[in-house]
C-alpha cells in the first residue's frame, strides 16, 4: 500500500536530512497525516521541548509549545471547520488544525501532538470557554498538569467538569470564578487533596467555615471577603487543635487591618529577629519549592506544632501569612 504523500515514499536515508532540516512546527504538521507519519515523524527527529501550554476557548483548542533555545510554536484546532481560518500565521509560527484537514477528533489530535513532541506534562491548561463538542476524552489524556486555570469566561457546568477529571493530576488550581452552585459542592471540592490551591474571586460566601475544610498544601486568597475577625477565630482554632488539615501555607490579603496587635492573647505569640533570614520548605514541589523570609512572630502549640505569622501591606491591602513547620522543628 502506498501512501498519497510522496515524501514518505522516499527510501529513509533519504528521509533523515530532510527531516532534520524541517522547522519543529511542520515536523508536527507532517505527524497529523496519518499514523505511519506520525512514527516516520518520531523516528527521524525527536523532538526537545521545554514547556507546552493549552487553553480551552468555546470554539478551539491553542497549543502553544516552547522548544529549546525560546522557540514557541503555535498549535490550534478548531472544533467548527467554518470557524478555522485556512492559513499559516508565519509570524508567529502558528498551525491551523480542523477535523476536515487532519482527519482526527480534538482527542486525537492532541494525542497527537503529545506524542510527536514527546510531553510529557503541561505548563498551563486555562479554560477560557464553554466548548461547543464533548471535552471529557481530551481533557482525560492529561496525566500531569502544573497549573490549571478556571478563568471567568468558563462556564460553570465545563468547570465543574474540568475539576473533576483534571484536579487530581494538576499541582495548582487556581480559580479566576467560582463554579459551584451551592456550600455542599464547594465544600466537596476543598476536602480533595490538592496541593495548591489559588482564588482569585469575589466571592463573599466563601466563609471561615468553608477555608476549615479545605484540604490543600498551600492556599491564597485573594479579593476573598474575610475580617480581622475570621484571621483571629483561625489562629485560636489552630492553636486548640482544631484545624488539622493538610495545610502548609496560607496566603491572604484583606482590606480590614489585621496586624501584631490584633493577634490574641492566648497565642503567646513571640517576634522574631529579622536577622537571620528563615526558609521554610514546602513537603511537596509546588510553584516553588521554598520560602524565604525575615522576622514575624512564632506561635507554638502544647503538642508542639510551631507556626510562624508575618505581616505586610500589599497596595492597600493588608497581607497575612501562616507557616506551618514540620514536627521536627
Amino acid at each position: 500500500m502506498t501512501t498519497p504523500f510522496p515524501l514518505l515514499r522516499l527510501p529513509r536515508l533519504a528521509l533523515i536530512p530532510v527531516f532534520q532540516q524541517m522547522e519543529s512546527i511542520d515536523v508536527i504538521a507532517i505527524s497529523m497525516l496519518s499514523k505511519k507519519a506520525n512514527n516516520v515523524s518520531k523516528i527521524f527527529r525527536k523532538l526537545s521541548v521545554c514547556s507546552v501550554n493549552m487553553i480551552v476557548d468555546n470554539d478551539h483548542l491553542d497549543v502553544s509549545v516552547r522548544f529549546e533555545w525560546c522557540t514557541e510554536t503555535g498549535l490550534k484546532y478548531y472544533f467548527n471547520t467554518e470557524n478555522a481560518p485556512n492559513l499559516v500565521n508565519g509570524m508567529f509560527q502558528e498551525k491551523m488544525f480542523n477535523h476536515e484537514n487532519t482527519g482526527l477528533s480534538p482527542s486525537q489530535w492532541l494525542e497527537r501532538v503529545f506524542d510527536v513532541t514527546n510531553c510529557e506534562s503541561l505548563e498551563e491548561v486555562d479554560l477560557c470557554g464553554s466548548p461547543q463538542l464533548e471535552m471529557c476524552d481530551t481533557l482525560a489524556l492529561l496525566t500531569k498538569v502544573c497549573n490549571l486555570n478556571i478563568t471567568k469566561e468558563c462556564s460553570d457546568s465545563f468547570a465543574k467538569k474540568s475539576l473533576e477529571i483534571v484536579s487530581p493530576v494538576t499541582t495548582e488550581i487556581s480559580l479566576y470564578r467560582i463554579p459551584f452552585e451551592t456550600r455542599e459542592e464547594f465544600q466537596t471540592f476543598l476536602k480533595s487533596n490538592s496541593n495548591y490551591l489559588y482564588i482569585y474571586s469575589h466571592f463573599s460566601t466563601f466563609t471561615l467555615n468553608d477555608f476549615l475544610v479545605t484540604n490543600a498544601l498551600k492556599v491564597e486568597l485573594r479579593q476573598v471577603e474575610w475580617s480581622a475577625r475570621d484571621i483571629s477565630q483561625f489562629l485560636t482554632n489552630w492553636f486548640h487543635s482544631k484545624h488539622n488539615s493538610r495545610l502548609e501555607h496560607l496566603s491572604l490579603r484583606i482590606f480590614d487591618v489585621f496586624n501584631e496587635t490584633c493577634l490574641p492573647r492566648v497565642l503567646k505569640a513571640v517576634p522574631f529577629p529579622r536577622d537571620p533570614e528563615r526558609t521554610f520548605f514546602y513537603s511537596k514541589p509546588l510553584n516553588t519549592l521554598s520560602e524565604s523570609f525575615r522576622g514575624g512572630y512564632d506561635i507554638r502549640r502544647t503538642d508542639g506544632k510551631k507556626a510562624t505569622i508575618l505581616f505586610g501591606t500589599f497596595y492597600e491591602q493588608m497581607s497575612f501569612d501562616f507557616y506551618l513547620w514540620p514536627c521536627f522543628v
